[in-house]
């Protein structure tokens, strides 16, 4: 009785347990960040990776929860990392504190590493922000490295995704690649799913994401790196890259359906496309170009000189500005049908030579502040031949001539008599 009592105190005594995570929104997107710092806490509901709430749909979530952090110092060869999918290897929660808002998770990495997530609206809504602190707290130099790794499931094609990566020019990332189930240890060797160290637009569908991985190089004891990650989505791959610009993007992928409605093949990322983008890793800032498949009416190919079938231009963007002769250069990509050309300002001329036919053909198009920074783009047009008009020979036993060339011999005959 009295043991019953005794335990019966102790419980109530017992401090609540209190999980320490939070879903945070900004109204145009929910993150779901777990104690460490990594997405998609299990534990609360809804599960939560990157959801657009304009779509509802979140583009980690709805296959394996694959998403994760990882550091590791090269001079020591230790390592460690954590996710909702991987487990967690040498890293230890240190602090969780949240708000309606944001979130800021500490952890220990093995002893030798501080890492401090800070999660918060950005600059635009589209974006959340996250400046990640990596402090060495241990007493010797190290050589910090820093890995960070997702899986896309967009919506409405979940495990068949196209996926954008654009390493840019940074000095501090030393590998990527399109393995998104990766477990983000920067000391574990990727060999990627369709591409490693790639700049790749559009790449699937598959069942893939994007795996990051920086050298930040030597801390010294006490001493600490900073930069900044974004995560977001837009309705579209343009508003996608606009929000990007606003953000300061350095190096970044994007996820986005392969088809949409399912069914239809589609590239142009609605009703979503997702972002997983960095910054402050001693880069320029990226230009978004984005080149849009165009689809010319049927043009009759001219009996001398050229017409014009499209302006492949009038679609394109550079940082969601239209594509002009001042902000990109353009070019044919591969062999173009002989009296088929494009020009620098997007005409697609069809001149009396081109052959009748249907045609696809590509063009690229590059940014002229950053011409790393180029995006391809497909021209489907017909080509006919014009109608020739021959007038038809009337016979010459025809009663009509006949009956004309009695009355010319009369008229011919009247004038004698005369």
């Amino acid at each position: 009785m009295k043991l019953g009592k005794l335990l019966a105190g102790m419980l109530v005594s017992l401090p609540a347990i209190v999980l320490a995570q939070a879903n945070i929104e900004n109204g145009t997107l929910r993150m779901g960040i777990r104690n460490d710092g990594s997405l998609m806490p299990t534990e609360i509901s809804p599960l939560t990776g990157i959801t657009y709430l304009t779509s509802g749909a979140d583009g980690l979530t709805p296959g394996c929860y694959c998403e994760a952090w990882g550091v590791a110092d090269a001079v020591s060869n230790t390592s460690g990392y954590t996710g909702a999918n991987v487990g967690i290897q040498g890293i230890t929660s240190e602090s969780f504190t949240s708000t309606a808002t944001t979130a800021t998770a500490v952890a220990n990495a093995f002893g030798t590493f501080r890492v401090t997530h800070a999660f918060a609206p950005s600059s635009t809504s589209n974006i959340y922000e996250v400046k990640v602190t990596i402090e060495n707290i241990s007493s010797a130099p190290v050589e910090a490295l820093y890995g960070r790794a997702m899986d896309w499931d967009v919506f409405p094609t979940a495990f068949s995704e196209y996926t954008t990566i654009k390493r840019g020019s940074s000095t501090a990332l030393v590998f990527s690649s399109d393995n998104g189930f990766h477990n983000a240890d920067p000391l574990n060797p990727d060999s990627g799913i369709l591409f490693t160290n790639q700049d790749i637009e559009d790449s699937g569908p598959e069942d893939h994401g994007a795996h990051f991985r920086f050298n930040f190089g030597t801390i010294a004891p006490g001493a600490k790196v900073e930069f900044t990650i974004g995560y977001g989505a837009a309705g579209n791959q343009v508003d996608a890259l606009a929000a990007l610009a606003t953000f300061g993007a350095e190096a970044y992928s994007l996820g986005k359906p392969s088809q949409n409605p399912p069914g239809t093949p589609n590239t142009d990322g609605t009703p979503n496309t997702y972002i997983f983008a960095f910054k402050g890793i001693g880069g320029v800032q990226l230009i978004g170009v984005d080149a849009v498949d165009d689809s010319a009416p049927a043009v009759t190919r001219p009996t001398s000189g050229t017409v014009t079938a499209i302006n492949v231009l009038t679609n394109d963007t550079v940082d969601a500005a239209p594509a002009t002769t001042s902000n990109v250069t353009l070019a044919a990509v591969g062999t173009w049908p002989a009296g088929i050309t494009v020009t620098p300002d997007g005409n697609v001329l069809v001149a009396s030579s081109a052959a009748p036919g249907a045609y696809t053909v590509s063009y690229e198009i590059c940014s002229t502040v950053q011409a790393t920074q180029c995006a391809t783009a497909t021209v489907t047009l017909e080509v006919t031949a014009p109608v020739v008009v021959v007038p038809k020979a009337v016979p010459v036993g025809n009663p009509l001539v006949l009956a004309g060339l009695g009355l010319l011999l009369l008229g011919f005959a009247r004038r004698k008599l005369v």
